[in-house]
């Protein structure tokens, strides 16, 4: 099974669960205070409370957990 990555729901506060491998983006949408959106495919973007380079370490650190495990 792959590892998950936990993330901050920026509405709610609540965790939401990101699976590393099917991440296709991670970008920064302005606004106050910036918002990171992860994106799935063409059609699902997430917003999470983490910063950019917060989200993108854990998302790169767990794939390289994953690839290490393999």
């Amino acid at each position: 099974m792959p590892k998950l990555c936990k993330f901050t729901s920026p509405i709610d506060g609540k965790p939401v669960y990101v699976n590393p491998a099917q991440v296709s983006v991670v970008y920064t949408h302005k606004g106050e205070p910036p918002d990171t959106i992860i994106g799935f495919g063409k059609d699902f973007m997430l917003g999470v409370k983490e910063s950019l380079e917060e989200t993108v370490a854990m998302l790169d650190k767990a794939a390289a957990d994953e690839t290490a495990g393999s």
